[in-house]
């Protein structure tokens, strides 16, 4: 099973949020953390949870691999997602990482 991170969008202003090690959520890909097996299942209850408490919708998991500077999601798109416009580097969300 590959590594995945779980996403989804809030509610309360449409951002994109990423599930975190202490099973919150946060803007910041940067603390998405990397789940498989027994802690994804976890994270996706916990997912479905926040769901139902109208808290974020849209909730899925996202493929990443593990690179020497922190995980990188597999697509494209989730890399947009993750890091924000390709086209503008001044309104990305985290500074971009060197040959990745």
């Amino acid at each position: 099973m590959p590594l995945t991170v779980i996403t989804a969008s809030r509610l309360r202003d449409g951002a994109i949020v990423w599930l975190s090690a202490a099973d919150s959520w946060s803007t910041r890909f940067a603390d998405a953390s990397g789940r498989e097996g027994e802690v994804l299942s976890q994270g996706l209850v916990e997912a479905a949870d926040s769901e139902r408490a109208q808290l974020v919708i849209g909730v899925y998991q996202v493929e990443v691999r593990q690179t020497p500077s922190g995980l990188l999601p597999v697509s494209t798109r989730e890399r947009i997602r993750a890091m924000g416009p390709s086209v503008r580097p001044d309104l990305s969300y985290e500074p971009a990482k060197a040959g990745e």
